[in-house]
């Protein structure tokens, strides 16, 4: 029996890839099964959430369990990744640039799953936040370069705008989302508030 190609992930690998080399690719590359994004990521969320700075007391802000960082990271990535699809959606659609036609949730999603992985990844291994920010900011370049090649109308610094604006809402929600989290939690006993003993 022939083995489905949709159950592996090579319909998001490669053009992942290719985004991050900062090669341009049309919105047909992107029709592959949306359960690949889901799970691209959620794989984000969760190696964010390994970083071991979330899970160090400090007198500010208590460390937290790795069973509720995890799921915690994960949801804030969730929603900072649909907040800035529907401002991407939104800014693209402005003056006709983009008629909405192609994938563009599996177009965001494969555009930062390489650079947001290593990110993610080099900071649950301890790496410093100041030596990842280039990375941080390379992902954002890396979106705006996969949307401006899928989207004629639709320029580098246009794109990178876009992209900017989406990040600014999509920062305060997941952070107050995690934050509010956090005190419920700490309220309910589940975790040390701050500055308790």
């Amino acid at each position: 029996m022939q083995k489905d190609p949709s159950f592996v992930l090579n319909h998001l690998i490669p053009p992942a890839f290719s985004l991050f080399f900062l090669r341009e690719l049309p919105f047909s590359r992107f029709d592959f099964p949306r359960w690949q994004s889901v799970l691209a990521v959620t794989l984000i969320g969760v190696l964010a959430g390994l970083d071991p700075g979330l899970r160090a007391n400090t007198p500010e802000m208590p460390g937290m369990p790795l069973w509720v960082t995890i799921p915690s990271i994960v949801l804030s990535v969730w929603v900072a990744f649909l907040i800035i699809l529907g401002v991407l959606a939104w800014w693209l659609k402005r003056g006709q640039r983009w008629d909405g036609q192609g994938d563009l949730f599996n177009l965001v999603a494969a555009s930062w799953l390489v650079a947001d992985v290593l990110v993610a990844g080099l900071t649950a291994l301890g790496v410093p936040g100041p030596l990842t920010l280039p990375l941080w900011l390379y992902s954002v370049w890396v979106g705006a370069n996969a949307l401006s090649g899928a989207i004629p109308k639709v320029s580098l610094g246009y794109a990178i705008g876009g992209i900017v604006i989406g990040i600014i809402p999509a920062m305060l929600f997941s952070g107050a989302l995690f934050g509010a989290l956090g005190m419920a939690l700490a309220l309910l006993g589940f975790v040390p508030s701050p500055g308790g003993a």
